[in-house]
C-alpha cells in the first residue's frame, strides 16, 4: 500500500502476507523530494515502526475513547464528581461470530482502582466491529489542568468466554472546558490565558527525528519560561509530543495539515482525531493554517468539521483554523473559536463583527532575535536580540502580548514561534539555514526574548523575574547597534530591564544609574556609558524597599577554556535502554569559570562508554558545519556565543559515558554520565 502523509499514522495488515516462523523482510520506500511545506519538512522514516500482535478479537487501533464529564462542584483543591464514558470498539477479525465484553478499570493519578466496570455480554458477527460504552461515576476526581497535570488511566480487557483476549492501556485526564465570547478560555471555571508559542517538530542535530526524551526537555524549556500553551505547526504531532504535554501539563492546539475534502486529507483528520481524542491537553482541533486552508475553502470546511464532532462528539473542544486573512468570510462562520493570525489592529473590530464567537491569537508577533547578537548584521545574517525586528506581517513581543493581555476576550496567543527551526531564515537568506524567530534558539538555549515572556507570564508571586542585557563585554568586540561610540572613543550601550516588579534601580560598579517604573507588559531601559566592571538590577514591588530580584551581567575575561553540563536529564542520569537521551551544555569559559558570550570557536567532541553522539549545534541561523558527528563518538561543531550542544544517546547497557571536549588554544573539559535502569527525563510538572 501507500501513504501520502508524513504526519499521521498509518498501518497495514499483514496476516495473510507474513511468513510464520520464517524470516521477514518488510520494505519501505520514503518519497520526500516533493517539499510539502515552506518550512523544513524532514524526510526518511523518523516516528517509530511497531509491529502488533493481537488475537482475532481485539480492540481497534485508537478503539478506546474517553471523554469525561465534571457533574459535580469544584472544590478549592481542584477535585469533582465526575462520569467517565468507556467506548471501546472491538473487531472480530476471524471466520466465526463471538461474544465478548469489556471491562474497564479506572485508577487515579496514584495508581489506585477507583472504578472497575463491565459491559453487558456483546455478540460480534465475523469480519466487523462493535462498539460498547459504559458510564462509570468517579467521586472527588482529582482534575487535569495547566497547573495540576493529574491524569488518570484506564485499563481496558476484552474477554471471550473466561478468557482475557486483548488488552490496553489509556491515559487521559478529567477537565471541564469552555470557551466564552467575552472571558475567553475557562478550565476547570477558572478563566485561563493561553500563553501559547507555535513549534515545528526539529531541533538540533537530530533535525526532525527527535528522541520521545528530547520531547520531554522541549516542553520542560517552555514550561520553565511560563508557557502553557503549545500549537503543533502544521501538522499532527508525534504522539510523545502529546503524551508530554498531558504529564507537564500543556494546552494544545492540534492541528490538521490542510483544509481538503478528499479521501487521503479525510484519511488524515480521521486519524488525527482518533489517536489524539484522549489527550486532555489537547483543548482545541484546528482545520488548517493560512495557506494550508486553501483560500479558506467554505465547501471543504462545511466537510471536515462535522467529521471532527462525530469522532469526538464529548470532548469538549471547539473546531478552529489560524486565519491570516479572509475575516467575516463564511470560512470564518465555520469556526466554532476565530483563530487570528497576527492583526492586532483588528482584534477589537473581529469580535464587533462576531460577537458571539471566542477569539485567540492563533499565531501572534514574528519577532525575530539572535541570541547575544546586539546589531543587526547583514554579513552573516545576524539579528539583533532587541525586541524591535519584525517583518511586516507581525509585531514586537511587546506589542503582541500587551494586546492580548488587555482584552478579556482574547482567550490568549501562539507566539511565532518557541523554538527557531530549519527553513524559512526570514528576514534574510542563504547563508542563513534556519530562522530567526524562536524565543529559543534551535539547540535550546532561551534568547533574551524567553525573559521577556517569563516577566509577563510568572506573577510575581509565583516566580520573582528580572533580567537585564546586553552582555558587558564592549571592550572586547566592535561597538555598533545598541552601542554607540563617541567622537572620543566612548561608548554607551542601551541597556534592557525585564521584570514583573514594579521598578528597577540600575548600578554601574555599584553607582546607582537610578530607578525606574515599570509599565504594564513592557521594559525599562537605560542608556549607560560603558566601562569595565559590573552591572547590576535590582528590582523592587511597590511600596516596598525590600530586594524583589537581582540580575547582573559583568565584563569577562578572555576564553581560555571548556566547561561541559548536562542540562537535561535534570537527574544528569540516563536510563540504559537504547532511546534516553542527554543534552549537554558546552561553555567557552574564561580563567574563572564565567561564560564569554562573545566568544566563538571550533571545538572536538569525542565520547567514550556506552552511548552514542547523535547530534551536535549551536544555535547560529548561519552555521554550515555538519549536525551529524563523523562518527559515533566523534563530532566536531564551533561554540557560537559562548555555547554549543552535544546530544548524547545512551545504549541498552549500564555504565559511565564520558565526553570530553576540546579546541585549539583552551583547556580541554570533559563530563560523565551515568547511565543505568532509571532516569528523570520523563518529568512531571
Amino acid at each position: 500500500g501507500s501513504h501520502l502523509s508524513g504526519y499521521t499514522s498509518f498501518r497495514y495488515d499483514i496476516t495473510e502476507t507474513a511468513i510464520y516462523g520464517g524470516e521477514n523482510i518488510l520494505a519501505v520506500f520514503v518519497d520526500a523530494t516533493q517539499p510539502d511545506g515552506w518550512w523544513y519538512d524532514g524526510g526518511g522514516i523518523y516516528r517509530h515502526v511497531w509491529l502488533n500482535i493481537a488475537n482475532n478479537v481485539h480492540v481497534a487501533p485508537w478503539g478506546v475513547y474517553l471523554p469525561a464529564e465534571v457533574t459535580g462542584d469544584i472544590s478549592g483543591d481542584a477535585t469533582a464528581d465526575a462520569t467517565v464514558t468507556a467506548q471501546t470498539t472491538v473487531v472480530n477479525q476471524g471466520r466465526t461470530e463471538e461474544h465478548f465484553a469489556v471491562r474497564s478499570t479506572i485508577k487515579d493519578p496514584k495508581g489506585s482502582i477507583v472504578a472497575t466496570v463491565i459491559s453487558k455480554l456483546v455478540s460480534i458477527p465475523a469480519g466487523s466491529n462493535s462498539t460498547v460504552s459504559v458510564k462509570i461515576p468517579i467521586k472527588k476526581a482529582e482534575l487535569w489542568s495547566d497547573e495540576t497535570p493529574r491524569l488518570h488511566s484506564c485499563e481496558t480487557t476484552v474477554i471471550v468466554g473466561s478468557t482475557e483476549v486483548d488488552a490496553v492501556a489509556d491515559s487521559f485526564g478529567i477537565r471541564r472546558i469552555e470557551w466564552d465570547k467575552e472571558k475567553g478560555f475557562i478550565l476547570n471555571a477558572k478563566p485561563v490565558k493561553v500563553r501559547g508559542f507555535a513549534n515545528h517538530q526539529d531541533f538540533a542535530g537530530v533535525g526532525v527525528a527527535v528522541p520521545d526524551s528530547l520531547q520531554a526537555f522541549r516542553v520542560w524549556k517552555m514550561k520553565q519560561m511560563g508557557s502553557n500553551g503549545w500549537r503543533m505547526a502544521h501538522n499532527p504531532p508525534t504522539p510523545a509530543l502529546l503524551d508530554e504535554c498531558d504529564r507537564q501539563g500543556m494546552l494544545v492546539w492540534d492541528e490538521n495539515h490542510r483544509n481538503r475534502a478528499s479521501p487521503d486529507m479525510i484519511e488524515d483528520l480521521k486519524s488525527l482525531i482518533l489517536r489524539d481524542r484522549n489527550h486532555p491537553s489537547v483543548i482545541m482541533w484546528s482545520l488548517c493554517n493560512e495557506a494550508l486552508c486553501e483560500n479558506f475553502n467554505v465547501d471543504a470546511a462545511k466537510v471536515l468539521k462535522p467529521i471532527v464532532k462525530e469522532l469526538d462528539p464529548w470532548g469538549q473542544r471547539p473546531v478552529t483554523a489560524a486565519m491570516n486573512g479572509g475575516y467575516g468570510g463564511a470560512f470564518q462562520d465555520v469556526l466554532d473559536v476565530m483563530g487570528v493570525n497576527y492583526h492586532i489592529g483588528n482584534y477589537d473590530s473581529i469580535h464587533r463583527s462576531h460577537p458571539n464567537q471566542p477569539m485567540i491569537g492563533s499565531e501572534t508577533s514574528s519577532d525575530y532575535s539572535d541570541r547575544s547578537i546586539y546589531a543587526n548584521d547583514e554579513v552573516n545574517n545576524y539579528v539583533s536580540a532587541y525586541d524591535v525586528n519584525y517583518p511586516g506581517w507581525g509585531n514586537t513581543a511587546e506589542d503582541a502580548w500587551c494586546a492580548i493581555a488587555q482584552r478579556d476576550f482574547i482567550a490568549g496567543g501562539f507566539y511565532w514561534t518557541g523554538f527557531d527551526y530549519k527553513g524559512e531564515p526570514t528576514p534574510y537568506g542563504w547563508p542563513n539555514v534556519n530562522s530567526h524567530f524562536g524565543v529559543i534558539d534551535e539547540a535550546g538555549f532561551p534568547k533574551d526574548n524567553y525573559f521577556y515572556h517569563q516577566s509577563v507570564f510568572f506573577t510575581p508571586e509565583r516566580k520573582p523575574i528580572l533580567h537585564i542585557f546586553p552582555h558587558w563585554n564592549w571592550d572586547q568586540i566592535d561597538c555598533k547597534g545598541i552601542c554607540l561610540q563617541g567622537g572620543d572613543g566612548s561608548k554607551t550601550v542601551d541597556v534592557w530591564a525585564y521584570t514583573n516588579g514594579d521598578a528597577v534601580e540600575l548600578f554601574l560598579n555599584n553607582k546607582s544609574l537610578g530607578r525606574k517604573d515599570m509599565k504594564t507588559c513592557r521594559h525599562v531601559n537605560w542608556q549607560v556609558p560603558f566601562a569595565v566592571g559590573e552591572l547590576r538590577a535590582v528590582a523592587y514591588r511597590k511600596g516596598a524597599e525590600q530586594v524583589f530580584a537581582k540580575d547582573t551581567v559583568a565584563t569577562t575575561g578572555k576564553a581560555s577554556g571548556i566547561a561541559l553540563e548536562t542540562e537535561w536529564p535534570l537527574s544528569a542520569a540516563l536510563k540504559a535502554d537504547g532511546t534516553d537521551t542527554a543534552l549537554v551544555t558546552v561553555r567557552l569559559v574564561d580563567d574563572v569559570g564565567n561564560t564569554v558570550p562573545t566568544a566563538s570557536a571550533p571545538l572536538q567532541f569525542s565520547l567514550s562508554g556506552p552511548a552514542q553522539i547523535i547530534g551536535l549545534g549551536n544555535g547560529n541561523p548561519s552555521s554550515h558545519e555538519h549536525d551529524k558527528p563523523e562518527t559515533s563518538t566523534y563530532g566536531s561543531r564551533s561554540a557560537w556565543n559562548g555555547l554549543a550542544r552535544v546530544v548524547v544517546q545512551a545504549s541498552k547497557t549500564a555504565g559511565h559515558i564520558v565526553l570530553t571536549a576540546s579546541g585549539k588554544g583552551f583547556k580541554g573539559g570533559h563530563i560523565t554520565i551515568a547511565s543505568g535502569t532509571t532516569s528523570s527525563s520523563i518529568i512531571t510538572a
